[in-house]
């Protein structure tokens, strides 16, 4: 029935592709023609309709669940049967599922507390209206291709296994992330069984790997009621012992010994970790042109955001910046290789008094299996997050820090100094006719945009709302700003007058993302990137919204473009999803046509601006840095060549090229206090100034137009 499918129509959706079968359902991608959109399907059985109630009750089930409206949670569109094949219908999501990114590449902190941080908002959010998840794991938490996570199959799991069980015993859920209440039986279940999950998955995000494992279902059961809560200190001992207690006490054996809500738990591990690799909070709807932040809890009213304090490390603290070196992914592991925190030889003496008293138990727990449909809802497409890529500092393309005299002849001056990692010029820049910068910042909570001096002074907030704005660009006038806010989860390109004033909307197409606006040098356009079609292209429309046409329509997503300065050609970058640590740069007529690669590196090269002279294009890259770090980097477009402009002494990302060109403006964490700054590199003297320094992150700068 799986197959026979594909090509059909299931009431108004077109079925296209298999996404994938798990033990009790099969998904599919389709298009709804009568909105215009593509969605996922999932299907369940015929043999489920052998209940005459089974189709009343599981639409009243998914409907409930359906209303719960939050920013985190995968938004159910429809639910009905036809010829007998019950389904229900999902928002569609390419960017693959938390359980793909772990096996691809282990998480770092940053990135462990922004996802723990959303799936804590969703899940309090539900429990609030007395919904629990039951079967919360990796492959039920789906990521769109900001990174951001959301919680799938609500109640699902546990309203299957009632339909379709045959005798009095039921174990709901998944054996790796089951809570030892469930497996006991017999015991109240809370929504601790939620929180206990989210223990366990956080545990795997540092290890590779659920708490316990062993082939068998059944011990791995049994292991969540018998064995010691183990350590992710034996799997990296340069994790604090303060992250690994919090998580130790998410995974402990009885609810009351549990965090009272997944907030608090993630509020108490963002402590914890902030000594050494502080929280970055985030828009939940990402513009891939800037630096990738927390998108928090607190994209909803019902949440608060998860706000670290400053806590004294831990005795024996060291911060915890990834995987230790020579860690290999599950999927490159031998079978032997993989640890085993499972000890069966005392266990299996207890295992055969307990499987005596629990008999019916055990019945049921060998049926279980480790489905995982929701993980199949992949297709290749990137996971676009902004940290720290692995192999970084294997990079050899990059060439060297652009000092003395190989700096006097790339920019025609004098040889020069660059200076030591963090010594800032105190000087302002002498920027010529431009003397202020656009730029995003979190520091009042959410991201809105302000404008500031150069210098520092004169800091002024041009929106004040209860959505994400970010990513503004001015008009070649200066009296507009193009940027990005966030309407009902989803990103739309708003303009709105220099001071703040008159906002208004440009582009609302309701359930995709409108990003990275950038205006042409005359005015007449503006370039963004949107995922209209299901993966990320460039294109151009009217400053009014109107007149939208398609610029690229490449197999992979295009991001973040930049006009050349007469307006005919445009500069973006592109991700490969077999490899998430690679991005690499493109140039393409305004007009459409065949783009032209410019880079090619086995690292990221990502937000290009283009120079005002058309000769240089500035841009983010990997190559040569220390895993973790970043540099600005500069491509002469007529000889190929690349050159370093900044030291990689932090993540320095977004440059952005002065009305003169004597300037690059970028965000950049250098300063070692986990938050992004705004900073002015001049680059002819390689002197880097400081701009912003507050409390939060300033991100996305954007130089007004020289008057």
């Amino acid at each position: 029935m799986s197959d026979a499918l594909i090509g059909q129509k299931l009431g108004q959706y077109e079925i296209r592709m298999l996404l994938g079968k798990g033990g009790m359902s099969t998904v599919y991608l389709a298009y709804q023609p009568s909105m215009d959109r593509v969605v996922a399907i999932k299907v369940l059985p015929r043999e489920f309709l052998h209940d005459e109630t089974f189709l009343t009750r599981f639409q009243r089930e998914v409907r409930t669940i359906a209303k719960l409206e939050h920013l985190h949670i995968l938004p159910i569109y429809d639910v009905g049967e036809v010829d007998g094949v019950p389904f229900y219908v999902m928002r569609y999501l390419s960017g693959g599922t938390l359980a793909d990114l772990i096996d691809s590449k282990l998480p770092d902190m940053q990135t462990i507390l922004r996802i723990t941080g959303q799936i804590a908002g969703a899940l309090d959010y539900a429990h609030e209206r007395g919904i629990i998840h039951r079967d919360l794991k990796p492959s039920n938490v789906l990521l769109d291709n900001s990174g951001n996570a959301y919680l799938a199959d609500f109640g699902i799991a546990h309203f299957q296994a009632e339909v379709s069980a045959t005798d009095g015993s039921q174990v709901v859920g998944t054996p790796s992330y089951i809570a030892p209440e469930i497996v006991r039986q017999g015991e109240e279940i809370t929504h601790s069984v939620d929180l206990y999950a989210l223990g366990a998955i956080t545990y795997e995000m540092f290890t590779g790997d659920p708490p316990y494992i062993a082939d068998d279902p059944t011990a791995r059961l049994m292991a969540h009621v018998l064995e010691p809560v183990p350590s992710v200190r034996d799997f990296d001992p340069n994790i604090s012992p303060a992250v690994d207690a919090v998580i130790q006490r998410c995974l402990a054996k009885f609810p009351a010994e549990r965090y009272a809500s997944a907030s608090e738990f993630v509020r108490e591990l963002a402590r914890a970790a902030e000594a050494g690799m502080p929280t970055l909070e985030l828009p939940p709807v990402m513009d891939d042109g800037g630096p990738t932040v927390v998108a928090s809890s607190a994209a909803t009213e019902d949440t608060q955001p998860v706000t670290p304090v400053e806590p004294a490390p831990p005795p024996g603290y060291a911060p915890y910046y990834g995987p230790p070196p020579g860690y290999r992914p599950r999927y490159e592991q031998e079978e032997e290789d993989r640890p085993r925190r499972f000890r069966y030889g005392g266990c299996l003496v207890i295992l055969g008094v307990i499987l005596a008293l629990l008999a019916g138990m055990v019945v049921s727990a060998f049926a279980l299996t480790e489905g995982d449909p929701l993980s199949l809802m992949n297709v290749l497409t990137p996971i676009f997050t902004r940290e720290p890529e692995d192999g970084a500092s294997e990079q050899e393309a990059g060439g060297e820090p652009l000092t003395g005299s190989d700096a006097a002849e790339f920019e025609g001056g004098e040889p020069i100094e660059t200076p030591e990692p963090g010594d800032e010029a105190a000087a302002p820049p002498q920027t010529g006719s431009s003397t202020r910068l656009a730029f995003t910042s979190n520091r009042d909570g959410d991201y809105e945009i302000y404008t500031i001096g150069v210098d520092g002074s004169d800091l002024q907030q041009l929106t004040d709302n209860d959505t994400y704005d970010f990513d503004p660009d001015w008009s070649p006038d200066g009296t507009q700003i193009v940027y990005v806010t966030t309407i009902g989860g989803y990103a739309e390109i708003m303009v709105m007058d220099a001071d703040g004033g008159n906002p208004r909307q440009i582009t609302d197409n309701r359930e995709i993302k409108d990003t990275d606006p950038a205006w042409s040098p005359l005015g007449d356009r503006i370039a963004f990137s949107s995922d209209r079609d299901g993966d990320f292209d460039i294109y151009t429309m009217r400053p009014d919204g109107s007149d939208v046409q398609q610029v690229t329509n490449g197999e992979f997503d295009e991001l973040n473009p930049s006009w050349s300065p007469d307006g005919s050609q445009l500069v973006f970058y592109v991700q490969d999803p077999e490899n998430l640590g690679m991005t690499d740069l493109y140039v393409v007529d305004a007009a459409g046509g065949q783009p032209r690669r410019l880079t090619e590196n086995d690292v990221l090269d990502q937000w290009p601006d283009w120079s005002p002279d058309g000769t240089l294009v500035a841009f983010t890259s990997a190559q040569g840095q220390d895993a973790g770090r970043r540099a600005i980097f500069a491509l002469d477009l007529t000889t190929g060549a690349t050159r370093q402009l900044t030291d990689g002494a932090g993540r320095d990302d977004d440059p952005v090229w002065s009305p003169d060109g004597q300037f690059i403006a970028f965000d950049s964490d250098r300063d070692g206090d986990g938050m992004f700054d705004v900073f002015v590199l001049n680059v002819a003297t390689g002197e880097i100034h400081r701009v912003t320094d507050e409390d939060g992150n300033d991100v996305a700068p954007a130089w007004q137009p020289g008057r």
